[in-house]
This record gives structure tokens, sequence and C-alpha cells, in this order.
């Protein structure tokens, strides 16, 4: 069985950003399955995870990512990239301080209403100007 090979970074930008060309990806599995299409014509043994993906889409400024987020429990690290989130407090009626979001500053991960937890990737382009 042949060894699965895992492409160099600045490769999977390029193939990210030609792949979001003609359309954006509603999933991180749709962008997974794109990428790997793409990347076998060049050699049959690469292959990406969706994690690893996803953490170069974020590190690429011409990509937008757009997350959307379910109920559950509150993350320690942003559940998106691994990097600390700032927590966004609000005053109640009774003076006590209430979590009401979070924000990482390195992605796009935002957390609010008791929502936290991703549930789906959006993929596209960010379109200048």
């Amino acid at each position: 069985m042949p060894r699965l090979r895992y492409p160099k970074k600045d490769i999977v930008k390029f193939i990210i950003k030609e792949a979001l060309q003609k359309k954006k990806a509603r999933s991180q599995t749709e962008l997974v399955n794109l990428l790997k299409e793409k990347l076998r014509k060049g050699d049959r043994n690469y292959t990406i995870s969706g994690e690893r993906l996803r953490k170069i889409a974020t590190d690429t400024p011409e990509i937008r990512i757009r997350i959307h987020t379910k109920h559950g429990s509150v993350p320690k690290r942003c559940p998106s990239c691994s990097k600390g989130l700032r927590k966004l407090y609000s005053k109640n009626l009774s003076g006590k301080n209430i979590l009401v979001g979070l924000r990482c500053s390195r992605c796009s991960y935002r957390g609010h209403e008791n929502k936290w937890v991703p549930m789906r990737y959006e993929f596209e382009l960010a379109h200048e100007g």
C-alpha cells in the first residue's frame, strides 16, 4: 500500500484559493474533498485532514471563514484554531457580570447567546474593496 503524503502549506494555500475561485465551500468536508481531488491530480498519495486545512485557511488572509455555532459548553481555547479567547461580559440588573460572548483574535470564531461549539464552517475568497 502506498504511503500517504502531506502537501506543504504553500501548496495547500494555493489550491484552496484556486478551488474557491469558482464557488464558496459550504462545509469543511466539502472543501476537504475538493482539495483532495485537486491534490491527487499532482500526486495520488497526497491527503489532508479537515483540521489542518482549516488552520491553513485561517492563516490565509484572502480566505474568509464563517463559523456557525450551536449550544454547548464554553471552550477554554478557540475551537477553530486553538488560540486563546477574549471573553465579553455584560452586567445584569443586579450588577453581576454575565458572559455574553467569546471572540478569537486570530480567526473569525465568535461565540454568543450560549452557542459556543462550531457546527459548520463556510469558506470563500475575501473580496477586496
